[in-house]
């Protein structure tokens, strides 16, 4: 057995979810390993814990193990939890470097804070009102909020590669740095982050604590659902309906787990359909493939908007050619990957060039920030992460993800710039969490869930029923057949 690599229960789910019932603990050992747990790690862990909907058993390895779920970054450690948060907007952000605590859960609160919005209250949130300029100074709202993630850019991928972002380093002075700014909650994933960044909940309270989770006594994909498995709603949900649905809300993005930082468009009461773009492979076993067009889901395309213009957008074999001729030879390959068996070169960097034009697309033919009622647009760039789950935050194929997204920063801020009006947006770039090192360069042991699911039912299902004593295993929890 593998268990003592690693921490396995947090055994009282009454540590970490006051509404459960007390658990009755078998060993005192067990206790005090949970005890023994840094209050930060258990404090995240505890906000990303649905008691209805997440596993019953909470896994916390030791660090640098993880359960290998192709290089998961999903945990309560610095490494998964470090992201950057940064403000920019000239005429409304207040340029300086501030070291205090914040979360992902204060994004929400503080865009509405530059819409002077007060109908919106983060259940978990706050502003970040030290990065904003004073209200007499910024009488008016920005007609265009950009909210920006570098799918699992966290610190630890932008440290391993200092010089790969020259672009967004230069913006630094202009706007406003958050040092120690974290997911906030575990299971460092893109569903719950992304549904924090949009609600300003986390996961104990917005109901997406996972991929997974348990919902009429089965473990479902939660989005296959549609957008209303989101118990909160988001700023953008409530901003629009007040404003009586005149503002231009959407998101490009390439899953639906990314707009859960959107919000649930026509299904939330008097809302319309806002306009979203994702690549989701709804056939897939597994959550989180991508298909090879831009579309929307079964569950999501009647609350949404899909703008088809968005498959006609050219370039992206060029994109390709380019990134193959890289190393001055037309070979097909990226590095020393076949650019075609990489799901026809979407999982390379050149998938950043071709998604920043659709950007510019929708902006330019949607016409957000052209009249004076603001309008929030929500954009998720998931080339870093895909690329980390392949090779790892180490390798040279993430040097060159994290080079292409510094390059389609500067285009996107130029475009903004240019269509949209200089000092006329604010962004906020941030990433939902970091990645995972390679375990040769971290040491990391690496417990296979197949395995750690057969020592389960090894130890404790003895009978033939043909019931498994587990319903799933995920990187960081376990749901038990009750």
């Amino acid at each position: 057995m593998i268990a003592r690599r690693f921490l396995l229960p947090l055994v009282c789910l009454a540590l970490l979810a006051p509404t459960s019932p007390p658990a009755v603990a078998t060993s005192g050992s067990l206790v005090q390993m949970a005890c023994s747990i840094p209050h930060e790690q258990l404090l995240r862990i505890w906000r990303g814990v649905d008691p209805g909907r997440s596993g019953d058993i909470q896994i916390l390895p030791q660090q640098p193990n993880f359960v290998n779920g192709g290089l998961s970054h999903a945990g309560p450690w610095a490494y998964t939890q470090n992201v950057p948060m940064f403000l920019y907007g000239p005429g409304w952000i207040r340029p300086g470097t501030y070291p205090r605590p914040v979360t992902e859960a204060d994004v929400a609160p503080t865009e509405a804070s530059l819409l002077n919005f007060h109908q919106f209250h983060a259940p978990d949130g706050a502003p970040m009102t030290e990065a904003l300029l004073p209200r007499s100074q910024r009488s008016t709202p920005p007609p265009l909020i950009v909210t920006l993630v570098w799918d699992a850019g966290g610190w630890n991928v932008l440290n391993q590669w200092k010089r790969e972002w020259p672009y967004l380093h230069s913006l630094f002075p202009g706007g406003a740095l958050y040092t120690h700014a974290t997911s906030g909650s575990s299971p460092s994933n893109t569903p719950p982050i992304h549904a924090t960044i949009g609600t300003g909940a986390f996961p104990s309270r917005n109901g997406i604590a996972d991929d997974y989770a348990r919902i009429a006594g089965g473990i479902e994909k939660p989005y296959e659902l549609g957008p209303g498995v989101l118990m909160e709603p988001t700023l953008a949900d409530l901003y629009d309906r007040a404003m009586g649905n005149r503002p231009i809300v959407g998101a490009v993005a390439t899953l639906d787990a990314h707009l859960g930082m959107l919000g649930h468009g026509s299904l939330w009461g008097g809302g319309d359909k806002d306009i979203a773009v994702t690549r989701q492979l709804t056939t897939a076993s597994t959550a989180g493939a991508e298909g090879f067009k831009w579309n929307l889901s079964p569950a999501m395309a009647p609350y949404y908007r899909f703008p088809g213009y968005v498959n006609d957008v050219p370039g992206f074999q060029s994109d390709l050619q380019k990134l193959d001729l890289r190393d001055g030879q037309d070979d097909g390959k990226w590095r020393n990957n076949p650019i075609q068996q990489m799901h026809a070169g979407f999982d390379t960097p050149a998938r950043t060039p071709y998604q920043t034009r659709i950007i510019e697309q929708i902006i330019s033919r949607e016409g957000f920030g052209k009249d004076a009622v603001p309008d929030l647009l929500f954009l998720n760039y998931k080339a870093i992460d895909t690329i980390g789950h392949l090779f790892s935050l180490n390798s040279l194929e993430m040097k060159d993800a994290v080079s292409y997204q510094d390059v389609a920063l500067r285009q996107l801020v130029a475009f903004l710039n240019r269509v949209v009006g200089q000092d006329r947006w604010v962004m906020v770039l941030t990433a939902d969490h970091g990645h995972q090192f390679d375990p040769a360069v971290s040491g990391a042991f690496l417990i296979g869930i197949d395995q750690l699911q057969a020592d389960i039912e090894k130890q404790f299902d003895s009978d033939t029923d043909g019931v498994p004593v587990v319903q799933k295993v995920r990187t960081t929890q376990i749901w038990i057949n009750q």
